[in-house]
């Protein structure tokens, strides 16, 4: 059970940590890109929902690797991380403000959607990157930790 729970973990930090590597290139998005291409425009929305829907489905795994109970919603969710001391991750109400923002992406108008996708782009890349090597640390020492109790 345990291994299938760090497989499924692992499959997940290797998509989040794809897609962050796209930064460098949402950064770069104008207002006119944003506003007149709908094909950037579905890009970058389907980028910022993946990266924080990944955010909240490694988050479950780890709750669940360390037997915590998820809470109802998913900011919260990702704010019981906090919780974990094997990640160390001391950023997670950062982290768990921005889970609000996939609500942005499918209701505010045009104009603040990109204002808030800029924003996103341009703050929130050393947040996730810290996020993604601090679960990949906790992923590594809890495979360690099982192999040795077996």
């Amino acid at each position: 059970m345990r291994e299938e729970l760090h497989r499924r973990l692992l499959r997940h930090i290797e998509f989040f940590a794809e897609e962050l590597k796209y930064y460098q290139k949402f950064k770069q998005l104008t207002w006119e890109d944003y506003r007149t291409d709908d094909d950037k425009r579905r890009s970058i929305e389907r980028w910022v929902e993946n990266i924080v829907n990944s955010s909240i489905d490694i988050s479950k795994f780890i709750l669940s690797l360390e037997e915590i109970r998820q809470p109802d919603n998913y900011k919260e969710v990702v704010q019981s991380i906090s919780l974990v001391k094997d990640l160390g991750m001391d950023r997670a109400d950062e982290l768990s403000g921005w889970v609000k923002f996939r609500n942005v992406v499918a209701h505010e108008y045009l104009d603040i959607r990109w204002s808030s996708m800029k924003r996103f782009a341009s703050e929130t890349e050393a947040l996730y990157n810290d996020f993604l090597d601090k679960t990949r640390k906790y992923l590594e020492k809890k495979i360690t930790e099982d192999k040795e109790k077996a």
